[in-house]
């Protein structure tokens, strides 16, 4: 499995290893609530897009976390940003039956519009409430994974003098690329938990919200040190 050995490393290792039962429980409650053969407020068409979809995010989430475990981080980071776009889109296409059927109809659906439309009927942005957005978050890996961040993007290959250009970055990661899989990871985790709010209509799977409690303090301890 990959490990840090970053500064914290002896929280984040632990946290790694919480995060990958978070989403295989998470995966599990998520397709028991789609797959309901009472979500009749779904049609036949818009379920199996929301499955596909919600699939679409748990096998980018899997293939993140086996690819970091193969230090194939390019590799890695792309599947995270599939996974993320995955959510943004499930999150919209939850808003309403309009935007189901204009996914499904219409060969023009832009979800970034979508996401405007939906930002602008919401109570105005309260700036006291830290808030963690999806957008944002797939912003900065999509900048990191087309060289926008040349730092990130270039100099996460070198590492000792040595600059691998091949499929890994040797036996060892560089920091600033263990930087970028530390942020990239605890980003996945809250990418996931807002995720997962979208699944709680039949009430919270108990197993999965001790799981996510954990994760959580982890990530405050962290915040804190």
């Amino acid at each position: 499995m990959f490990t840090f050995t970053i500064r914290e490393h002896e929280l984040l290792n632990p946290f790694l290893e919480e995060f990958q039962q978070y989403v295989n429980q998470s995966y599990r409650s998520t397709m028991r609530f789609l797959s309901h053969p009472h979500r009749a407020e779904f049609g036949e068409n818009e379920k199996l897009v929301l499955i596909t979809v919600n699939k679409s995010v748990y096998q980018n989430m899997w293939s993140f976390l086996r690819l970091n475990d193969s230090h194939m981080q390019y590799a890695a980071f792309a599947c995270l940003e599939n996974a993320v776009y995955a959510i943004r889109l499930y999150a919209v296409l939850m808003q309403s039956a309009a935007y189901r059927h204009r996914f499904i109809t219409d060969s023009d659906f832009s979800l970034e519009e979508c996401e405007k439309e939906i930002a602008g009927q919401q109570d105005e942005y309260d700036e006291t409430i830290e808030h963690f957005s999806n957008i944002e978050f797939y912003s900065g890996i999509h900048s990191v994974n087309t060289f926008a961040l040349k730092n990130a993007s270039i100099s996460s290959q070198l590492h000792e003098g040595n600059i691998f250009l091949g499929i890994s970055c040797g036996e060892a990661l560089s920091d600033v690329l263990q930087d970028e899989v530390r942020k990239n990871l605890i980003g996945a985790f809250l990418a996931l938990s807002k995720h997962t709010k979208f699944f709680q209509a039949d009430g919270v799977d108990e197993t999965l919200r001790t799981t996510e409690d954990g994760l959580y303090q982890r990530f405050l301890e962290y915040l804190r040190r």
